[in-house]
């Protein structure tokens, strides 16, 4: 059974954070080594909630693979993610290696994100273009349903509305703007992909930097 650790020291409590299974994934929610919270869940954007208000907000990708686990002042400002903290991923988990190759190669990072968008909304283009012609050559039968002979419905004859006639300017939107609307069913999952992709290079590396701030923090306490 696959198993993924967090770990961090947040308001001079630590907290530590456990998931294993894969499908139906078990969460445990230690804070000083007292279990706050536990529940078993398949969703991949899981958030719960200790007594007194806190929150913890555990993110899988769409394929399983672990991403971060961050505490949060509550339920409402996990949901729109404002602020937090992330917990420290166990050294050489897959939370671990996916968050290093996110701050140590960001343009990739960027690039596969938007390149699997991109292929997500193109695949389903080119697999209806083969499956199609092949549907059209299946000699489906020819099966004649018999229909009611419904009556004819007496509609009243209502009067015509004697509308203005009014003449617009003419005007036409600029051609790169009809594009855009046009293909906005299969750009704008890529442009949010990229967005997010850019969004959590600076994420990480605030976080990273928040790290070293409470680890030099403790060093001078511990002085």
């Amino acid at each position: 059974m696959k198993r993924q650790l967090w770990e961090v020291t947040d308001r001079g409590e630590r907290h530590r954070v456990e998931v294993t299974g894969e499908v139906v994934r078990t969460l445990r929610w230690w804070v000083e080594d007292e279990l706050v919270v536990e529940k078993r869940s398949m969703e991949d954007k899981l958030t719960v909630t200790r007594e007194g208000g806190q929150a913890l907000r555990v993110r899988y990708s769409s394929l399983g693979a672990p991403r971060r686990a961050s505490l949060y002042a509550d339920h409402a400002t996990a949901l729109v993610r404002a602020g937090g903290v992330d917990l420290v991923p166990e050294e050489g988990s897959r939370a671990a290696l996916w968050e290093r190759r996110v701050i140590e190669h960001p343009r990739r990072h960027t690039l596969l994100a938007t390149v699997g968008a991109a292929a997500g909304v193109v695949v389903p283009i080119l697999l209806l273009a083969i499956l199609l012609p092949l549907l059209g050559r299946i000699p489906w039968p020819d099966v004649d349903l018999p229909l009611p002979d419904l009556p004819a419905i007496p509609w009243p004859d209502l009067p015509s509305i004697p509308w203005p006639d009014i003449t617009l300017p003419g005007w036409r939107l600029p051609g790169w703007v009809r594009w855009v609307l046009d293909h906005a069913p299969y750009v704008v999952p890529v442009v949010i992909a990229f967005v997010v992709a850019r969004s959590e290079v600076r994420r990480r590396r605030q976080q990273l930097l928040q790290r070293e701030e409470r680890a030099a923090d403790r060093r001078e306490q511990g002085r």
